[in-house]
């Protein structure tokens, strides 16, 4: 059975970027095939992006996959090269294809671009805890960097800043979506009475005078979601008063 390459001390190596994105666009240009459905590419991803949604991605493995398909580990190999690349298509496929533009503006377009970020994660929370090993390059998730460097450039942002702006937005929901799946919203509801309990106000003036407020209050749930919406609010803001929006593009 093919091995999966192992980097330095038995850790697992990261994939071939050209490998990986050689499978990505080859799912993306299968087509369904309207007689016997045959085991491809694409057919192999799905039932793994179901069995993860289902199960998680720790269930992964390219013989559970196999029993998903009613196959042989073995013939999933002759499709995809192993786990790692599989991983890489899973996301690139669960990520599905970004808002379409609506004409709203550029800051509208990028709040949606958000939303639908997050709602992608919430659907599918497992894809946060995929290692980013490189930048995008499956289809699916270049039309996502794409929707989100449109809007952008669009905004009055220099050349230079657009990538850099693009990563920052993407990765700050990427990692807060993270958070989500990760916190207790019974530690977090006890959480500023912890604090009320141990905090010098000398020592930390700012903390206890925040205590009570949004993200230190008892009754705080833990939801992560209005951050998101804070954070890129004003991120989008700094960017309306440096960089003027360019004419025809309001």
């Amino acid at each position: 059975m093919p091995r999966e390459p192992r980097g330095p001390g038995g850790s697992a190596a990261p994939p071939d970027l050209a490998a990986v994105a050689d499978l990505l666009w080859r799912v993306e240009a299968e087509r369904t095939d309207a007689g016997r459905p045959r085991l491809t590419p694409r057919r192999i991803v799905d039932a793994a992006v179901t069995v993860v949604d289902a199960e998680g991605l720790d269930v992964l493995s390219m013989q559970r996959v196999a029993a998903e398909l009613g196959c042989t580990a073995m013939a999933l190999y002759r499709h995809v090269p192993g786990r790692e690349q599989l991983v890489a298509a899973m996301v690139d496929a669960a990520t599905g294809r970004p808002p379409a533009a609506t004409g709203a503006g550029w800051r509208a377009e990028v709040e949606a671009w958000v939303d639908a970020l997050w709602s992608t994660y919430a659907r599918h929370p497992w894809m946060v805890r995929v290692p980013t090993v490189s930048a995008p390059v499956g289809p699916n998730e270049l039309a996502w960097f794409e929707a989100l460097l449109s809007p952008l450039a669009r905004s009055g942002a220099g050349r230079g800043e657009l990538i850099p702006l693009a990563t920052f937005i993407s990765g700050a929901v990427r990692d807060l979506a993270r958070m989500a799946t990760e916190l207790d919203p019974a530690g977090a509801a006890t959480y500023g009475r912890i604090l009320a309990e141990r905090l010098d106000p000398g020592a930390f003036p700012t903390l206890c005078s925040l205590a009570g407020g949004p993200g230190l209050d008892e009754d705080e749930d833990g939801d992560v979601a209005p951050i998101v919406a804070c954070g890129i609010a004003r991120l989008l803001d700094g960017i309306e008063k440096s960089s003027p929006p360019r004419e025809g593009n309001r």
